[in-house]
């Protein structure tokens, strides 16, 4: 029997749900939160203040206001708060009439996760040349719904992970004008699960089989930027990241099928591709008064090169999978300050506006995602010349969303065709607190 299982596995496969703690901190499945100051401001001026070494991810060209050697370690705990609602979701079939999933809500699929990054600049003596190395985690997702969710046949659990290595050189081409480029090294991982009904009784939770994808890839991208200073309190950062695209290779497994549907079950090999966004930022840190900084930033998001994922298998039954995902260009723009309290205490504060990529007629349980609005606040403590402690806290406000995608199963065989309508709506905010320590040689 020819048994061709459609899901949309091109958002699973191809990494569209990677978000974190399932809800990314950023619109759509970017991770900006690399720097514990950065975070306390709501991302304000990251692209153009150059405080710390954590510039570097944010725009290379920064890293030549850094005297000396100087190293940055933070730690970001992203904490989701998390639910579906069920607002009709159909099981139905060529074979079995329409009816209501057995199973809950799925319960909060996300839990505390912490993100760390870590940043090392060194000025060459005598020399208009820093370098710098930075380890960061840009994208990344981790959700688990309770095996009987009413969504399980969109999804069960997740995991993606990215690493990015970042060597990088800046230039001090002039007293107001610097460069800087990085090269990124990337690494992804991941692996994504969600349930296959039986198309003779969909909706039992006890007959339903399983659908696993796993893979990895190594990839290469790279960044750039410019710091403009026309006046010595002024400074005016522009960068550019390039979209990375991963083609992971990995594997498909299809699991737990009984009866006629049985022969379904097998592991092939599967090739997708993920196209990441293009992040273009500017930025402006302008200090008042000695004491009063005030920031700004807008940064733009090509999402849409995230439009359509092709799922190639070596599977005849499976086939290529094809998901249409549609994601939009997206915006983001930031107001913060900063205040000098004295010698040892910087207070920090800052609200954002970041839009989501997703559109109402493909959104997804994996990426339930809706407008952000930040609020944030911080500090910097110089303990002495050479050691200094940020912390930061921020709840991020996301606009509730509604889910309404039909998944298909066994359409090469009409009597036993199969289809999951899931509606809900989705109610999400999250919280993140941060701390980072700097060291100045």
């Amino acid at each position: 029997m020819n048994l061709r299982i459609k899901r949309d596995l091109g958002a699973a496969a191809a990494l569209s749900a990677l978000m974190i703690s399932g809800v990314a901190s950023a619109g759509g499945f970017y991770i900006q939160e690399q720097s514990a100051a950065g975070v306390g401001r709501a991302q304000a001026g990251n692209v153009a203040i150059a405080d710390d070494a954590s510039t570097l991810y944010f725009n290379p060209a920064g890293l030549t206001q850094l005297p000396g050697v100087q190293f940055d370690q933070g730690i970001d705990l992203i904490i989701p708060d998390a639910k579906l609602t069920d607002t009709g979701t159909k099981d139905y079939s060529a074979f079995a009439a329409p009816s209501t999933p057995q199973g809950g809500n799925g319960g909060n699929p996300g839990s505390a996760s912490p993100v760390p990054d870590f940043f090392v600049s060194a000025q060459i003596p005598d020399s208009p040349v820093t370098l710098g190395f930075g380890v960061t985690a840009p994208f990344g997702f981790a959700s688990k719904f309770e095996q009987n969710s009413f969504a399980r046949y969109d999804s069960i659990d997740s995991f993606i992970e990215t690493i990015d290595m970042q060597p990088t050189i800046a230039i001090k081409l002039n007293d107001w004008l610097s460069f800087g480029i990085g090269l990124d090294e990337q690494y992804a991982y991941v692996k994504l699960r969600s349930a296959i009904p039986d198309p003779f009784s969909p909706g039992i939770i006890a007959t339903d089989g399983r659908l696993t994808l796993t893979g990895h890839n190594w990839a290469t991208g790279f960044n750039g930027g410019l710091l403009i200073q026309p006046t010595p309190d002024t400074n005016i950062g522009l960068s550019y990241r390039y979209g990375i695209t991963h083609n992971i290779p990995g594997s498909v497994t299809v699991a737990n099928l009984t009866g006629l549907v049985a022969a379904a079950n097998q592991q092939v090999n599967a090739m997708a591709a993920l196209d990441l966004p293009d992040i273009i930022q500017a930025g402006i840190a302008h200090k008042l008064t000695p004491d009063l900084t005030l920031l700004a930033e807008f940064d733009y998001y090509t999402w849409s090169n995230f439009q359509a994922i092709n799922i190639h298998t070596t599977s005849a039954s499976l086939g290529n999978l094809v998901t249409q995902e549609n994601y939009r260009d997206t915006y983001s723009f930031a107001l913060g300050a900063e205040y000098q309290l004295d010698e040892q205490w910087r207070l920090r504060a800052g609200i954002k506006y970041d839009q989501t990529p997703t559109v109402d007629a493909f959104r997804d349980t994996r990426v339930p995602d809706g407008d952000r609005f930040w609020l944030a606040t911080g500090f910097h403590f110089q303990w002495d010349e050479h050691i200094g402690f940020d912390g930061s806290y921020a709840h991020i406000f996301l606009a509730d969303s509604n889910i309404d995608v039909t998944r298909s199963f066994f359409n090469t065989v009409p009597a036993i065709e199969t289809y999951s309508n899931v509606r809900a709506k989705s109610t999400v905010s999250i919280d993140i607190l941060t701390a980072g320590i700097t060291y100045k040689f």
